[in-house]
């Protein structure tokens, strides 16, 4: 189930309309998830800096339950790079992403947590 914010100093004018749902079908294609468990956020318009400037850069969190290790988070900024490079004009040193791993324990969906929605 990843859930995915990415903020960017772009104004929302600068995003594709449908550049979320083109992402999350991206990902669901590169993190092997069913598409109707990703969630994403844009935060355009962000006051947000890399390197001291205000140059456009994108900075994107990406947290799941599985499908971030060593090996996956490579093919996955790969995509995401490219995606955000042809999507937003941005260079690939602009496009920053953490991936974190979340124990099933910790994320609430459907009245209840998915560890415990795993064990039915």
């Amino acid at each position: 189930m990843p859930m995915v914010r990415v903020a960017t100093n772009l104004p929302n004018e600068k995003v594709p309309v449908d550049f979320e749902i083109r992402l999350t079908d991206l990902l669901a294609r590169s993190m092997g998830k069913p598409r109707e468990r990703i969630a994403v956020e844009i935060a355009a318009g962000a006051r947000l800096v890399h390197g001291a400037t205000h140059d456009p850069v994108t900075v994107i969190s990406i947290k799941s339950i599985g499908a971030v290790s060593a090996e996956d988070n490579i093919r996955n900024t790969a995509a995401i790079t490219e995606f955000c490079g042809k999507e937003l004009g941005l260079p690939k040193d602009k496009v920053v992403i953490t991936f974190h791993d979340l124990p099933p324990a910790t994320v609430g969906f459907n009245g209840t947590t998915v560890a415990e929605a795993n064990k039915k």
